[in-house]
């Protein structure tokens, strides 16, 4: 190995942790033989892989080594099942089996695969175990996959072809299934696979197909279309099909439309109930003032109809109708904080003082967005109720000695925070119980907080608010509140709410790092800046992600002026959809707007953000920023 490559080694050793490495030369020279076997691999140096990894057998991330070099190999059968047996039980056999299974199928050795598959959620690995029980003669085994693979409404992988082709020719198949694959690929909004279904229709079939597709694609059209009338089988589905559609666009229409036209279909009361309620649920998240009528005509009633109700009597601020709607949550409901806030608050609006303030005291005690809200209204201090969770120091060295958890320890340590987080995810699922809080505990200790709060969250322990609620980058949070003016409390609740500590959170839509920012608000950021952009991957660096989130964050606050509410929901959602969701004509009390949000992740992200907004406050031991500062009126857009 050159000079300069062993210095690259050492330098890594000597920035891990103190408490990782005092005292215990072997494990680091084990951890430098790894990072150079990692590196023979990559160079395709066999040899000296091998070599190498004869010496890392006792090593910690020995079956990680050995699936980095076989997922390349997988034509290694003797080494893949002898790595399979003898880590039956590591998340690194469960990483390499599919991919060996994948390889095996497309090899078509049929037998060999159907000796190692086992169930499984991956449709290429069930097209596959398809084929392999038609070659093998098992023929109902697979075309009862088939079946499955085929009504799923979902386009499949191009694997698939072969075990359609076979189910469609053999006598377990029928022209109706192409048009319950049909019906299915428009539920699931795929029109694409719905058109290429179309090819298996007769010709006089076609119009019938293609109306649907109409309907699907401009379901306003049901008004002027009326061929679908014509289709006495299929005209109750076209309709409702339609109407569902149109009120994504324009609940109020498609209402009055449904309303006109369903007494003369014969529509399945369950199928008419579940169209009542997605209209009027739609009508209420557009605030239209048809929406509380609607919901209260119901005559099925569930979680989400129940609330709707509430928050449409809110919305206009009609105190009597709040209390009805409460009344008609389940119990359960009725229990929840944020409905017990509703109800004093309403309770209040109405007349009731008494009743209404002895209900905010009691709810108080809670540490929640609603019970901090109920303490402000009742004079209140907020109480954070602090717990800390009690572990043995033999528990947490007991933990820690297990080959999973030494594992991730060894990830942290190597600070490859992804992967260390994927294999504390798989060793905390085989946990038992009464072991999760343990775990918390040593990810606490461990200095990786975002381990830490999933953990004692799957622990249902909500008492220890130092570990819940950390102090990590106070140094970086300290100096970017001070040159964006902001509040470290509201920073912090941003940090806790977006990725919870997790510097490398990745989220589908592609938002990276502590403070999620897209990569295309970073690069604009980067412009505005003066900075010099990197690529995508540099905001996953907390130094650069806090200082553009802080700055996009303050951007959004000045915005709105200076309304927290309104910039974190613009922070979760948009500015543009914010300005639409602004009130019409009056101005409206924040938590009323809140309670309103149409989204159900950005309601509950505003409400968090605030929240852990308090709460840091009083980690933090400042008073400077007050609830009354987060929950402005809401002027008109």
């Amino acid at each position: 190995m050159s000079l300069i490559k062993n210095l690259m080694l050492a330098a890594i050793v000597s920035l891990l942790p103190a408490w990782a490495t005092a005292g215990d030369s072997e494990i680091g020279d084990l951890r430098q033989r790894f990072l150079q076997a990692e590196q023979a691999i990559s160079a395709h140096r066999e040899s000296d892989y091998r070599q190498l990894a004869a010496t890392l057998k006792t090593y910690p991330l020995y079956p990680y080594l050995q699936y980095q070099w076989l997922k390349s190999r997988l034509s290694a059968d003797d080494e893949i099942r002898a790595f399979l047996t003898e880590n039956g039980s590591s998340r690194y056999a469960g990483l390499l089996k599919p991919k060996w299974l994948a390889y095996l199928g497309e090899q078509k050795r049929w037998p060999d695969f159907l000796r190692y598959y086992q169930a499984s959620d991956d449709s290429a690995l069930q097209c596959y175990a398809g084929l392999a029980y038609v070659e093998t003669g098992q023929t109902p085994e697979a075309f009862v996959l088939a079946r499955a693979l085929w009504l799923s409404g979902k386009s499949q992988p191009n694997n698939c072809d072969g075990l359609f082709a076979a189910y469609q020719a053999s006598p377990y198949f029928n022209h109706d299934l192409v048009w319950q694959r049909f019906h299915a690929a428009l539920k699931r909004d795929n029109p694409a696979l719905a058109e290429y279904l179309a090819r298996f229709l007769a010709a006089d079939e076609l119009p019938r197909a293609e109306l649907w597709l109409k309907l699907h694609r401009q379901p306003e059209a049901i008004q002027t279309e009326t061929g679908w009338r014509n289709q006495p089988a299929d005209a109750p589905e076209m309709l409702g099909h339609a109407v569902e559609r149109w009120l994504e666009r324009d609940p109020g229409a498609a209402a009055r439309y449904w309303d006109q036209e369903k007494a003369q279909q014969p529509i399945a009361p369950d199928r008419a109930a579940f169209i009542e309620r997605q209209l009027a649920l739609a009508l209420a998240l557009k605030h239209d003032a048809q929406a509380y009528p609607r919901l209260s005509r119901l005559e099925t009633d569930d979680e989400s109809s129940r609330e709707w109700r509430v928050r449409a009597a809110l919305n206009s601020q009609d105190w009597p109708n709040v209390l009805t709607a409460i009344a008609r949550l389940n119990s359960e409901e009725k229990n929840r904080d944020k409905w017990r806030y509703w109800q004093a608050r309403a309770l209040a609006a109405v007349g009731q003082g008494e009743a209404a303030n002895r209900q905010f005291v009691e709810l108080a005690k809670n540490r929640s967005f609603y019970g901090f809200m109920a303490a402000a209204k009742s004079g209140q201090a907020i109480d954070l109720a602090h717990r800390p969770l009690q572990v043995a120091e033999s528990e947490l060295q007991a933990l820690s000695n297990r080959a999973d958890f030494q594992a991730a320890n060894e990830l942290l340590v190597l600070n490859r925070p992804a992967e260390a987080r994927r294999q504390w995810q798989f060793a905390v699922a085989k946990l038992e119980p009464n072991l999760l809080p343990v775990a918390a505990k040593l990810a606490q200790r461990w200095r990786a907080p975002a381990l830490a709060i999933a953990t004692v969250a799957k622990a249902n322990h909500w008492d220890d608010v130092e570990l819940r609620f950390p102090l990590e980058y106070s140094r970086e949070i300290g100096q970017i509140a001070q040159e964006r003016q902001l509040d470290p409390a509201i920073i912090y609740g941003l940090i806790r709410q977006e990725s919870a500590f997790d510097s490398q959170a990745d989220s589908p839509a592609g938002a990276k790092g502590l403070m999620q920012v897209m990569p295309q608000t970073g690069r604009q950021i980067a412009a505005d800046l003066h900075d010099s952009w990197g690529d995508d991957d540099s905001l996953f660096r907390p130094e650069l992600n806090l200082k553009y989130g802080a700055f996009y964050f303050k951007k959004l606050l000045h915005q709105f002026g200076g309304h927290y509410a309104l910039a974190a929901a613009a922070y979760n959602a948009g500015a543009n959809k914010i300005k639409r969701w602004l009130p019409g004509s009056q101005a409206l009390p924040a938590d009323i707007w809140i309670e309103n949000i149409p989204y159900k992740e950005t309601r509950g992200y505003v409400a968090s953000v605030l929240m852990y907004a308090l709460i840091y406050q009083q980690r933090l031991q400042r008073d400077s920023l007050k609830l009354d500062d987060l929950l402005r009126e809401v002027m008109p857009g």
